[in-house]
């Protein structure tokens, strides 16, 4: 099956003075009403569109407009479509629905409330219909090339994409080897909230503590390992930890399950990319399994898993642990041993908020050492250092 084709661009600060914000002030907006609607289920979901501005100095068609225009029958298939946005310094990366030349603004002038206004009186190439935005990177032009570089551009030889001599005739195609899909099984994740939602809270504070747990706790290393949505959970949980440490009448139930959806997140990352690569030319009998009525195909794209879940395969699953000694011989010792005791002091700690109770600091605060590593390696540090080792 060929590998799914998305879209890199970059946004031009001459036109707003933050044009991402720009969108994400739209798309909130548009969330925001849905979640004080009196139905949120019959209401359209939120969006908001994105242009590729005509560029003034242009004399001639993109020479791949048809091939961006293609990608409608691939979303039409189901199949998730991102649009990659950058500055340069950040990343972000958009959710496509829908994607036209038409001229969205002129044929549908009820259109205008779902876009930036900087767009108004100014021609496109083509309008992405976006339904949430990601935060990837913020403000770090190293990390920006390091993930960008994961892209492959498609009309480059597939090479890497080179944000410095590469980002011409734009949007560029581009595909991934590793099929990230950034807003699958979101629902565990945001609790039915948009990505962008999650992403806005404490947006200042957490981009700073975001640098402060890769420069002082974390390293540079570990933290460029981390999934983009392990470093949300952190700096959201550290965001609201560091704030209220002091008052003991505090409910941490907020960072308990952000500390308990940062590891879940990682040991996924780990788990199942490395069993698809070991078993995806197996036997059904060596890469299928049951989960609570499911059959999970461990050779294919394995949705996310719940932490209770994940310890109970470690722990109690033929078929992974053999997968597992086989695919992560250096780290299967701990990842089959110690992992599942850690991961069930990590429930116990964190129950109470999955079932509407309230987090004590005391509990916050084991949970916090034992996740993060204060006072010894953290279990997402672990991982992560697994996940270099795969």
């Amino acid at each position: 099956m060929p590998a799914a084709r998305h879209l890199l661009t970059a946004w031009n600060p001459s036109y707003a003075e933050s044009a991402m914000d720009a969108h994400l002030e739209v798309l909130l907006g548009a969330a925001d009403e849905r979640d004080h609607a009196l139905a949120p289920e019959e209401e359209e979901p939120p969006f908001v569109w994105s242009a590729k501005l005509k560029s003034p100095n242009r004399q001639q068609p993109l020479p791949h407009g048809a091939e961006v225009l293609a990608l409608q029958a691939q979303i039409d298939e189901g199949i998730e479509t991102h649009l990659y946005l950058t500055d340069y310094r950040s990343l972000n990366v958009g959710l496509v629905d829908e994607i036209t030349d038409e001229d969205v603004l002129s044929d549908t002038p009820g259109e205008a409330e779902h876009m930036p206004a900087y767009y108004h009186g100014r021609p496109a190439d083509f309008w992405f219909r976006l339904l949430d935005l990601r935060r990837l990177v913020a403000d770090d032009t190293v990390a920006t090339i390091t993930e960008l570089q994961k892209l492959r551009n498609v009309r480059y030889h597939d090479r890497p994409v080179s944000l410095y001599g590469g980002m011409v005739e734009l949007p560029l195609l581009v595909t991934r080897e590793d099929n990230a899909r950034w807003f699958a099984d979101a629902a565990p994740l945001t609790e039915g909230r948009l990505w962008a939602q999650l992403d806005a809270e404490q947006r200042g504070e957490t981009e700073r503590l975001s640098r402060e747990l890769r420069d002082n706790l974390l390293g540079h290393l570990v933290w460029a390992v981390l999934e983009p949505a392990t470093h949300t959970f952190l700096a959201n949980a550290e965001a609201v930890f560091r704030s209220r440490r002091e008052d003991p009448r505090f409910d941490f139930s907020g960072p308990a399950i952000s500390y308990a959806k940062a590891v879940e997140t990682e040991l996924n990352a780990l788990l199942f990319p490395a069993l698809r690569r070991l078993l995806r030319g197996a036997r059904p009998s060596e890469r299928e399994l049951s989960v609570e009525g499911r059959r999970l195909d461990l050779g294919g794209q394995v949705p996310r898993q719940s932490l209770g879940t994940l310890r109970n395969l470690l722990q109690h699953n033929e078929v992974v642990q053999r997968g597992v000694r086989a695919a992560l011989p250096h780290d299967a010792a701990w990842l089959l041993g110690q992992l599942p005791y850690q991961l069930t002091r990590l429930a116990e700690l964190r129950n109470p908020a999955a079932h509407s109770g309230s987090v004590a600091r005391e509990a916050a605060v084991a949970l916090r050492d034992e996740v993060v590593g204060v006072g010894g390696e953290g279990v997402v540090v672990r991982i992560a250092r697994a996940r270099m080792r795969a």
